[in-house]
């Protein structure tokens, strides 16, 4: 048996023992392909390759003082630990998002560049998750879900091409729509409820198409569009966004001070798609790295 085989295989006993959810698998030189029982999950590579060119390692070879050698090889093993587990926080998270998980716990196998780790990640500890499930007293689980999956797929894809930015305000329609008017006539207007219900799949493309109007969405906790292109009319000078972020995100945030929605935004420059709540941002993901599907 391979090395790599025997840390798929402890990776499995592990995951049975611990009646994990999944595994998560990121790799570019280990085979997804074990027997187990549960999920398999596999991460982008290209979330891989944006985490390690962040950090050069000094040569440790060409170290002679053992004390620095000893610094020198800490350091290197502390960062590719760390970097690890905030990746498995980050990609449990857009696979509960994905809804790809049934359970509380993973185990997230990492192999880069000679050095492999088995991690067990307990979503009950995951921030990015507690934020989820905290704007759920608000909203559905099922209407955020689906939001944040057009959005992840806007801010990774764009639409035909071209990079677009766009905001979902979720929950308390009739406060929200006081404060707000129309900047173009509403697509949904007139429309049966049945069919603008965002967690509804097959309504995704429409919505993925009117996100390239000027505005935002505005649909309520159960998933049920009012209206796109609508514009906030609020009082943001107060509200702390990052440095660099436009006028959209900033609206979004003061309208969620306001009003009891949450709001979630994808930035049309860089296309990381972030959640407001009370005023202020509760989450952050980058869609282009945060990626896992089931592999079976």
């Amino acid at each position: 048996m391979t090395d790599k085989e025997v840390i798929l295989k402890t990776a499995a006993d592990i995951a049975k023992k611990i009646s994990a959810s999944a595994i998560i698998i990121m790799s570019d030189d280990l085979s997804p392909d074990i027997e187990v029982d549960i999920p398999i999950l596999v991460a982008s590579p290209s979330a891989m390759m944006a985490i390690y060119p962040t950090f050069e390692p000094e040569h440790i070879e060409d170290e002679k003082n053992p004390a620095k050698k000893l610094q020198t090889l800490s350091k290197t093993l502390y960062h590719k630990v760390s970097t690890g587990t905030e990746y498995i926080i980050e990609t449990s998270a857009t696979a509960f998002i994905n809804d790809l998980l049934s359970g509380d716990k993973v185990v997230g196998v990492i192999s880069y560049a000679g050095t492999s780790s088995i991690l067990v990640h307990d979503l009950r500890e995951n921030t990015l998750v507690k934020e989820l499930r905290a704007c759920t007293e608000r909203v559905q689980l099922d209407t955020l879900r689906s939001v944040l999956s057009i959005a992840m797929d806007l801010g990774a894809y764009g639409r035909e091409g071209k990079h677009l930015g766009t905001a979902f305000i979720i929950g308390d329609t009739e406060e929200v729509i006081k404060r707000s008017h129309q900047l173009v006539l509403n697509p949904y207007f007139g429309h049966p409820p049945e069919a603008s219900n965002i967690t509804d799949i097959s309504s995704w493309e429409t919505v993925k198409e009117f996100a390239q109007l000027d505005g935002m969405f505005i649909l309520d906790g159960d998933g049920y569009i009012y209206a796109s292109g609508r514009y906030l009319d609020v009082d943001a000078r107060d509200i702390g966004t990052m440095k660099g972020l436009g006028g959209r995100h900033t609206s979004a945030a003061a309208i969620t001070r306001n009003t009891e929605a949450v709001a979630v935004t994808v930035s049309q420059s860089e296309g990381v798609v972030r959640v407001y709540r009370d005023g202020i941002q509760v989450m952050e993901l980058d869609p282009r790295v945060s990626k896992v599907s089931r592999y079976r």
